[in-house]
């Protein structure tokens, strides 16, 4: 989209919708057009045009005809302006969402969530007021308003020049003004952020702020945010407020100096009296609009400030790539780490000259401490993160250099916490892998251990599951995405903790369904627990960002102490067990 003012970004999405457009314009001219003839036909009848039954008659006759042009064109500028705004919103949400959608992971998690939701929804629909307040007020009222200055100058050019003094004037008051309604708007819309971001967080920790009997202190400070928010909101409109009586106090007392002008050239002669009453209405008709001109301007400065809300969440930076290496249809799966780096939050290093390789098809476990880089080398391969130094090779190739959808389709992540998204269980295994065949999903069931689940459903695969998940354990959330990732056939594969919402016996049953699915693929497995480990023939272990073991889990237990270290307490738990095994009569 392209960049500029957020009136100007507002204005091109506009005539995104050209036809609609055109016709409300069109309107919004003959609606004006019928208000000033009408007022021109009581001037005729002032005149004595009506003194006749043939000259009543005409007049009747057109004034009927303009009313029924108004209540036309009232009805068709009104449709056509919904059109254009209902347009334009939805498009602005489009464009925002796939905007979130494209960038890195990391760079939508430096915003809050509720923050990010603000802005792509309420914000969009602030905006709302631009339509109606640009065209229908500035454009259509403002034609009202030149038409009838117009009309002024043919019945007395000394009294109009004077009438033209306030549009400068008023213009003037709304240029100062609109700019600090546009600042306060632009606070009270980041307050209004801020509050859906709290709520929103709130509502994600609600066990926890009950666990802890937190609410009052939640709904306190909620309650502070609320109030910073209205107190904005009502500077905003002290604001709107002040402008709509300035300008509705120096339109009124011009048309007071106008009428006593007016009255005045009567007296003497210079102005008839049907001439002054006509000038009076169309006096009228130019005050009027600029009235509510200031009464919405205030509206159209938050829609400008809830627009520049919006465009920085569209303007933010794609997930930039610059590979177009395509992938083979069949990649092998070989990874090779060779000095890589990558720091977060200031100068603590997760991994720091990080070097390892892992031929095609083998298994590996990986461990560390919490926040010893696990996670973090996922995200380095699912390109959620990009490395500060040092390469990582796939197939011998530059990570960065792969088309961005070859390497999603040949590595698959599946995390600890797994998203289960609304919709049918089947849904939720394809994910995706739409076009996926019925049995390929049902294998993957039963190799995640799912089929049992399955079976007991009312509707089966059919099911609907909750947002999130809610009405599935934690380990049945890990088991769907397990079964997600067999669909997704990837030749790597990065297991993050993956079976940690499982006991020992239902992991031991899964890892022992998979064996055969997994041989066939170049796997990663983070885990903390020692039993899992043990499964895999090769072990790595990461302390300080770099590898400092390689092994099997005996080997490690001997000669990797920050290995040892880490296990201990499960391999004397392990050791007690066993001998209480053995002392069993």
């Amino acid at each position: 989209m392209p960049r500029g003012s957020p009136f100007s970004r507002l204005l091109r999405e506009a005539l995104a919708t050209p036809l609609p457009l055109a016709l409300a314009s069109a309107c919004l001219l003959a609606t004006g057009a019928a208000q000033l003839g009408l007022t021109w036909l009581v001037k005729l009848w002032m005149e004595g045009a009506g003194s006749n039954e043939a000259g009543t008659r005409s007049l009747l006759f057109a004034a009927g005809a303009i009313t029924g042009i108004l209540g036309a064109t009232l009805y068709v500028s009104r449709l056509s302006l919904a059109t254009v705004k209902e347009t334009l919103l939805f498009r602005l949400r489009q464009a925002a969402v796939r905007r979130l959608l494209s960038v890195r992971v990391s760079t939508v998690r430096e915003h809050a969530s509720g923050d990010i939701l603000a802005r792509a929804l309420s914000d969009t629909w602030a905006i709302g007021g631009f339509v109606e307040t640009f065209l229908k007020r500035i454009v259509g009222d403002g034609l009202v308003a030149i038409g009838a200055l117009a009309l002024m100058f043919t019945i007395n050019w000394r009294l109009a020049l004077a009438a033209c003094l306030l549009v400068p004037t008023v213009g003037l008051l709304l240029a100062r003004l609109g700019r600090t309604i546009r600042a306060h708007g632009a606070v009270s819309q980041r307050e209004a952020g801020q509050l859906s971001a709290l709520l929103e967080e709130q509502l994600r920790g609600l066990t926890t702020i009950k666990g802890y009997q937190a609410e009052r202190f939640e709904a306190e400070r909620f309650a502070r945010q609320n109030d910073r928010y209205r107190l904005r909101a009502l500077q905003t409109e002290r604001w709107s407020a002040f402008l709509l009586v300035t300008v509705f106090v120096a339109t009124g007392l011009a048309l007071l100096a106008g009428i006593a002008w007016g009255t005045r050239a009567a007296r003497l002669g210079e102005l008839s009296t049907q001439g002054l009453l006509a000038f009076c209405l169309y006096a009228a008709q130019t005050v009027e609009p600029l009235r509510r001109l200031a009464d919405v301007h205030g509206m159209l400065q938050r829609s400008l400030a809830a627009a520049a809300r919006v465009f920085e969440l569209i303007d933010l930076l794609p997930d930039e790539r610059t590979g177009g290496v395509s992938f083979p249809a069949t990649p092998r799966g070989e990874l090779r780490f060779e000095a890589v780096r990558f720091r977060h939050r200031g100068d603590t290093p997760l991994l720091e000259g990080f070097d390892l390789f892992v031929p095609a098809g083998q298994t590996l476990a990986l461990v560390s401490t919490s926040g010893g880089g696990k996670s973090t080398l996922a995200g380095l391969l699912a390109h959620h993160l990009e490395a500060g130094e040092g390469r990582i090779l796939v197939d011998g190739l530059d990570l960065k250099e792969i088309r961005l959808a070859d390497l999603r389709r040949a590595i698959c992540v599946v995390e600890q916490d797994p998203f289960i998204f609304s919709g049918p269980f089947v849904d939720n295994v394809r994910y995706g892998s739409w076009d996926a065949p019925r049995a390929a999903v049902e294998e993957a069931v039963r190799l995640a251990g799912l089929d049992s689940l399955a079976a007991s459903l009312p509707m089966g695969l059919e099911e609907p599951l909750a947002e999130g998940g809610r009405d599935l354990s934690g380990g049945q959330r890990q088991r769907v995405a397990l079964a997600r990732a067999v669909v997704r056939d990837p030749a790597i594969l990065v297991l993050d903790e993956a079976t940690g919402a499982l006991d020992g016996e239902t992991e031991e049953r899964v890892l022992g369904q998979l064996a055969g699915w997994l041989s066939r693929r170049t796997v990663l497995v983070f885990a903390h627990r020692l039993a899992t480990v043990s499964r895999f023939g090769r072990i790595v272990v990461l302390d300080g960002g770099r590898v400092v073991g390689d092994g099997t889990a005996a080997e490690l237990l001997e000669s990797c102490p920050p290995f040892a270290s880490l296990f201990a307490g499960q391999v004397e738990s392990a050791a007690v067990l066993t001998s209480q095994e053995r002392e069993r009569p």
